[in-house]
C-alpha cells in the first residue's frame, strides 16, 4: 500500500484516485473547492463522475500541506493553464516525492511543456508524465485500458508502473518525455479536426442522397 497525493479533483484526477484506491492505496486529493471536498468525503461522490461510488480510502482536502504530507508520490492533475501557479503554491510541501504529470497541454504564454514548467519551479524534482488512450469514465469503472509513463529516471518509471499496473490496466514505460507529452496534447487537436471532417463528409452524403 502506498500513500499518494493527487493535486486536482476533476474527472481524471478522481478516476485515477478510484483506480489507485481499489488497488489498496491510501489516496488524498487536493481540491480547489470545499464543496467538492465535502461531496467526496461525506457522500463518496464526484460531480464529474455521478454514477460512480468512490472507495472509502479516498480523502479530499483543500489544504496542500494536508494532501501532500506523508505521501510517496504526487500526481499533478490540474488544467494546464493553472499548472505554474498551483505548483508555486504547493512546492514548499514537497520533499522527495516524484511529481507525475497527468495533465495534457502547454503553458499558454510560453508554450512550454508542463514538465518544463514544473522543472523551472522545482529544479530538483524527479518528474514523470502519465498519458495514454484512456477516458476517466472508463478508468473509474475498471474498464480495461492502458497508459504510458515517461521519465528520465528509472526509479520513477518502475514506481509508477508497479503502483498502477493490474489486470485491468496495462502500463508501458518510456524515456521519451517530450514525445509522450506532445502526443497527449496534440491528439485532442487531431481528434477534433477528424471529427469535423467526418461530420462534413456525413453532411455531404446526406445532401447528395436528397438531391439524387
Amino acid at each position: 500500500m502506498k500513500n499518494i497525493a493527487i493535486i486536482g479533483s476533476g474527472s481524471w484526477g478522481v478516476a485515477l484516485a478510484i483506480h489507485l484506491a481499489k488497488l489498496g492505496n491510501k489516496v488524498k486529493i487536493w481540491s480547489f473547492m470545499q464543496e467538492e471536498a465535502d461531496l467526496i468525503n461525506n457522500e463518496n461522490k464526484c460531480k464529474f463522475l455521478p454514477e460512480v461510488e468512490l472507495p472509502k480510502n479516498i480523502y479530499c482536502t483543500t489544504d496542500y500541506k494536508e494532501a501532500i504530507d506523508g505521501t510517496e508520490m504526487i500526481l499533478h492533475v490540474t488544467p494546464s493553464k493553472f499548472t505554474r501557479n498551483i505548483v508555486k503554491e504547493y512546492k514548499q510541501y514537497v520533499t522527495n516525492q516524484p511529481i507525475i504529470i497527468c495533465t495534457k497541454g502547454f503553458e499558454k504564454d510560453s508554450l512550454l511543456t508542463l514538465d518544463e514548467v514544473i522543472s523551472q519551479e522545482m529544479p530538483s524534482a524527479k518528474i514523470g508524465v502519465l498519458s495514454g488512450p484512456s477516458h476517466a469514465e472508463e478508468v473509474s469503472t475498471s474498464i480495461p485500458t492502458l497508459l504510458v509513463v515517461a521519465s528520465k529516471h528509472d526509479d520513477v518509471l518502475s514506481k509508477v508502473q508497479d503502483t498502477f499496473m493490474c489486470e485491468k490496466m496495462r502500463v508501458y514505460t518510456s524515456k521519451d518525455v517530450k514525445g509522450v507529452e506532445l502526443g497527449g496534447a496534440l491528439k485532442n487537436i487531431i481528434a477534433f479536426c477528424a471529427g469535423i471532417a467526418t461530420r462534413i463528409r456525413i453532411r455531404r452524403q446526406h445532401i447528395c442522397s436528397i438531391i439524387n
